[in-house]
């Protein structure tokens, strides 16, 4: 993970993982869902608009809520971490 860095907007989030117990049950591998919540690796330089670079307003360590279908997995690296645009967060901490 020490070599990926983050460019303009995006945001790197390990998930929070899947709940092995839910009630007294123990949920299987199989049935889990994956987690929408996570926190907050990497963050990129920021957004430019008008020629501006405005900073972002997710910082490292807040934790997020985002989208089911929101950005796409880290391939090759942890398989928890996911990569995001700031504007796909929908909540955060």
């Amino acid at each position: 993970m020490d070599d990926w860095r983050c460019l303009y907007d995006k945001l790197i989030v390990r998930r929070a993982p899947a709940k092995e117990i839910e009630g007294t049950m123990v949920v299987p591998d199989a049935h889990r869902k994956e987690q929408n919540i996570g926190v907050v690796e990497r963050v990129g330089a920021g957004r430019w608009v008008d020629g501006v670079l405005l900073p972002l307003t997710i910082k490292p360590g807040m934790t997020v809520l985002f989208s089911k279908f929101a950005g796409m997995p880290l391939e090759g690296a942890d398989p928890d971490l996911t990569i995001i645009r700031e504007d796909e967060v929908l909540a955060f901490r």
